[in-house]
């Protein structure tokens, strides 16, 4: 058979025939074979040996083709290598017409910096679409995908991949989804659908996610969930998220809940950074499960090194219990975590300090240290317990055990001065160095011992209505009340002195009034106020009914 001849044979069995009405055609050049072979029987041509052919950009080589007349299909087999400009794939095995075709046998395609693995390649060169079966890997930098369903749009750049998929991303990090998106030239990823991503220290469910590369972002669409690896009760619910991975600063957006170690914190926008251990949060309410009590603010801010939180724009305290509970609202608060989990409180200008309803007071600084079994107020502190009032340079609150709100005693050092109203014109006053207030069980006050220079103006009910004023004088002074609050008893001790004087309609206030007395009203408990805040906690308490259950739901949905 003359070359010529053979030639023309091959250019015409191997051009493509027009499958849609407008396509150009293109010819299939032979550039190298060995050895090539007409079956006219079968209707077949075979190429064998080193073989290379060229359709427009596109080379193949492989070790024999069979070119099949009656399909218009060709057979590769042996070394396959499909290439264009820099892009490449290798296989053993190739089926296809130059426009749909099918690789198999230990696949491997490249480009760019792409690779792909799988089992099954197929290729339609018209779309610039091709699909990759079984046992898929993608490699791109740092990312490793294994999936076992990969479509690729080689048009628009973009990656498809369904069925349950893993992305590896550095050495600790997996992401699993049944569904992804990845955008070569937008240099990104979308999961969907039962995302879950794995380090070492911590898991996210959810059901959205994107990554950035160039960026090295994530943006979290969706509710997810953070879990702690070590603790699972200890975990972070947020609406929408982004995570800054070189910069380690996570963004929860638009709803954040944390909870951790018997500690729920709840905010509407939560900035941490990680290399820092420091942040803020707006919005925030903040409950102890095992204190049962609640902190809420406008603003947070939070430092993990040092173990502190300070609170700003209206903070309030509120610690409830079945017949006793404390509130504090103030300008600044200040909570000091310590390593064996104990904390101290500090509120800076105590708008208002309630306790059990029957205790009320402010003051310029207030300090709890549990430890301590005690309350501290400075600054001008000033106290009501129903219709007396307690003033002093400093006041001390001891409690009966640190998660009760049951009073022990009361103690005020310096310049303490006591004042019980009877009416808008008599007082019983007392004034001394230093002032303990004893309660019983009920939190009522029961004993009162002043000590020092003590002077003291008590009103004592005489015959026929008449009232006689004692002015007394002593360095010990004991008062007793009955459970009225009304003075019963009085014991004086050392350098004692007392004087009677009746009361009369002219009477001067030298006399009725002790040189330092000022007595000042109390401000209302707004209940209105009180009841809101009691509302907001039990709308809480609902709500985190509802996102427990969601959670269980979610994290169930991921395992399943």
């Amino acid at each position: 058979m003359k070359y010529g001849y053979l030639i023309f044979i091959v250019f015409s069995l191997f051009s493509l025939n027009k499958i849609f009405s407008n396509e150009v055609k293109k010819n299939i050049q032979i550039i190298h074979a060995d050895l090539i072979q007409n079956d006219v029987q079968n209707q077949s041509f075979i190429l064998i040996g080193n073989v290379h052919l060229k359709y427009g950009r596109h080379h193949l080589f492989c070790d024999k083709i069979v070119y099949q007349k009656k399909n218009n299909k060709y057979h590769g087999y042996g070394n396959v290598r499909l290439e264009s400009g820099k892009n490449k794939i290798i296989s053993q095995n190739i089926v296809g017409n130059f426009v749909y075709f099918k690789l198999s046998g230990k696949v491997i395609l490249y480009q760019g910096k792409i690779r792909l693995t799988g089992d099954v390649i197929d290729f339609n060169l018209k779309k610039k679409f091709f699909q990759v079966k079984d046992n898929v890997i993608l490699f791109f930098g740092k990312i490793k995908l294994k999936t076992n369903l990969l479509e690729y749009d080689l048009i628009l750049n973009k990656i498809f991949y369904k069925k349950r998929s893993i992305l590896y991303y550095g050495d600790d990090c997996t992401i699993s989804s049944k569904e992804g998106y990845f955008y070569v030239d937008g240099k990104k990823v979308e999961l969907k659908y039962n995302v879950q991503l794995n380090s070492e220290n911590y898991t996210i469910h959810t059901n959205i996610l994107e990554y950035l590369f160039v960026q090295n972002k994530v943006n979290f669409h969706n509710p997810a969930i953070i879990i702690q690896n070590t603790n699972s009760n200890n975990f972070i619910y947020a609406k929408k998220a982004v995570f800054l991975v070189h910069k380690k600063i996570f963004l929860f957006k638009s709803y954040v809940s944390i909870h951790y170690n018997g500690v729920i914190i709840r905010g509407e926008y939560l900035f941490f950074n990680y290399e820092k251990k420091s942040g803020f949060i707006k919005n925030i309410l903040l409950e102890d499960t095992i204190r049962k009590c609640f902190l809420t603010s406008g603003y947070g801010e939070f430092d993990f090194y040092s173990g502190s939180l300070t609170l700003k724009e209206n903070p309030k305290i509120i610690k409830i219990s079945k017949n006793n509970s404390v509130f504090i609202y103030s300008d600044i608060l200040k909570i000091k975590i310590k390593k064996n989990n104990t904390y101290s409180i500090q509120a800076f200008s105590v708008k208002s300090f309630f306790l059990n309803e029957k205790i009320q007071g402010k003051c310029d600084f207030f300090n709890y240290e549990p430890s301590n079994n005690y309350m501290h107020f400075d600054g001008n502190p000033i106290f009501w317990i129903q219709n007396q009032q307690i003033t002093g340079k400093v006041i001390y609150i001891y409690l009966r055990n640190e998660n009760s709100n049951l009073l022990k005693y009361i103690k005020i050092v310096k310049n303490a001065f006591y004042i019980e109203k009877i009416n808008s014109k008599e007082f019983n006053q007392i004034e001394g160095d230093i002032i303990i207030g004893f309660f019983n069980k009920e939190n009522s006050l029961e004993k009162v011992k002043i000590q020092g220079d003590v002077n003291s103006i008590v009103f004592i009910d005489a015959d026929k209505g008449k009232k006689i004023i004692n002015r007394l004088s002593c360095k010990i002074l004991l008062i007793y009340l009955d459970n009225s609050k009304k003075i019963r008893k009085i014991s004086c001790e050392k350098e004692a002195y007392s004087e009677l004087i009746p009361v009369y309609k002219d009477i001067s206030n030298n006399i009725l009034y002790l040189s330092k007395f000022s007595w000042k009203e109390k401000d209302k408990l707004d209940k209105n106020k009180k009841n809101l805040l009691y509302k907001e906690i039990d709308k809480y308490k609902k709500e985190s009914l509802l996102e427990k259950k969601q959670i269980e739901i979610m994290v169930k949905k991921q395992i399943e």
